[in-house]
């Protein structure tokens, strides 16, 4: 599921996640040419653009003006980006969405300068189209959370102990608090409270639901459908819940580990039946969304959201 998806069904919500696209690209202007390369090259990569349509779609039940939801969706998806590129630096990875990272193509400094940039350019649009303090003072009080959900996956790899509980409190900061702000901004910025507290509840059950789906196919695909490769985090030392259910079921898991053998690894997560539970539980979580998402105003984008969200258990890349 990926822009196309949005083309095809939905050719609205395609041509304004087009329009973010090139705000992004108008926001970067940095001296240095090559750190500026390697910003455009990971903006032209791609990728799924669901942070920004969730928030496109929110936007539209509040009525917000045209020019603001772009800038804030612009933002939401900057931010995401430089995640992905400090993320790639720490985890030392040579391939994201099926291309060299920044890090392996132009080396680490260009990419945490990058990342960086990113960072500042996302909190100055927010800052901009922010129109009180509060809101702004809300949306980085999330990028602190975003930020200690990687700390705390950081804190617990090679852990053989981790439990689903912490790994879910992990993958809530991580990705999910993002998801949350991308839904809750627009109703945030337009005075609605009450539905901007339904949003962030949407986000966050959307961004867990997303994260365990991302952590099922790193077993359940190739590398050549995935776009990176799979049981990478394994070598990394980062247990997410297919491996952490298999740890539950089977002490062979934990040897296997140890002695770096992922392809067995790789057998036993599916011999212990640990994918299937990590199937059910993102489709918890897409549960709770769908429950929430029925509550809110019927309209199409009410029922672009649920489509959307149900569609996200279903993904295979």
């Amino acid at each position: 599921m990926g822009v196309d998806y949005f083309k095809t069904d939905y050719p609205a919500l395609a041509r304004d996640l087009a329009s973010v696209r090139k705000r992004m690209k108008k926001t970067i202007a940095i001296k240095n040419p090559l750190i500026e390369a390697a910003i455009f090259d990971v903006l032209d990569a791609g990728g799924k653009m669901l942070r920004p349509a969730y928030l496109l779609l929110f936007s539209e039940l509040v009525g917000l003006e045209e020019e603001l939801k772009l800038n804030l969706a612009a933002a939401v998806e900057m931010l995401h980006t430089a995640t992905l590129v400090h993320d790639d630096v720490i985890d030392k990875a040579n391939i994201r969405r099926g291309v060299a990272t920044i890090s392996s193509r132009y080396g680490v400094d260009s990419a945490v300068y990058a990342g960086d940039y990113l960072f500042v350019c996302a909190v100055k649009l927010l800052a901009k189209y922010s129109e009180s303090l509060s809101h702004l003072t809300d949306q980085l009080g999330s990028v602190e959370r975003l930020l200690n959900g990687e700390i705390g996956q950081m804190n617990e790899r090679f852990d053989l102990t981790q439990s689903i509980t912490s790994y879910l409190e992990n993958i809530e900061g991580k990705t999910a608090e993002l998801f949350a702000v991308s839904c809750s901004v627009g109703p945030l910025v337009a005075g609605n409270k009450r539905l901007a507290q339904t949003a962030h509840d949407v986000g966050l059950a959307v961004g867990t639901a997303f994260q365990i789906m991302d952590d099922y196919l790193d077993y359940a695909s190739s590398s050549e459908s995935l776009g990176k490769p799979v049981l990478e985090d394994i070598k990394q030392g980062v247990y997410s819940a297919p491996a952490i259910y298999a740890l539950e079921a089977d002490a062979r898991v934990a040897a296997a580990i140890r002695q770096g053998n992922v392809e067995a690894v790789y057998e036993l997560v599916h011999a212990t039946g640990a994918l299937d539970k990590t199937k059910k539980l993102a489709a918890s979580y897409t549960t709770k969304a769908l429950k929430l998402i029925g509550k809110l105003p019927e309209s199409e984008a009410q029922t672009a959201l649920a489509d959307i969200t149900e569609k996200l258990l279903e993904r295979v890349v």
